[in-house]
């Protein structure tokens, strides 16, 4: 099989084989990855803040 035959065959497959999502379904899923990944990315802000200034009290006392 030649590249030229596989990149038809990709399309082909892509374009007739394939069920893909709906468009709300993906919007939702995409809200929900973005929210979760804030709150994630909030927790471990939070988490290096503390730490942060644990080790910051800590060494102070030294």
């Amino acid at each position: 099989m030649n590249f030229i035959q596989y990149i038809k065959d990709s399309f082909d497959e892509l374009s007739n084989h394939m069920t893909w999502v709906s468009k709300e379904d993906a919007q939702k899923t995409t809200v929900t990855v973005a929210v979760f990944t804030i709150i994630f990315a909030l927790a471990v802000a939070g988490i290096d803040y503390v730490f942060q200034t644990g080790l910051d009290n800590f060494f102070k006392l030294f």
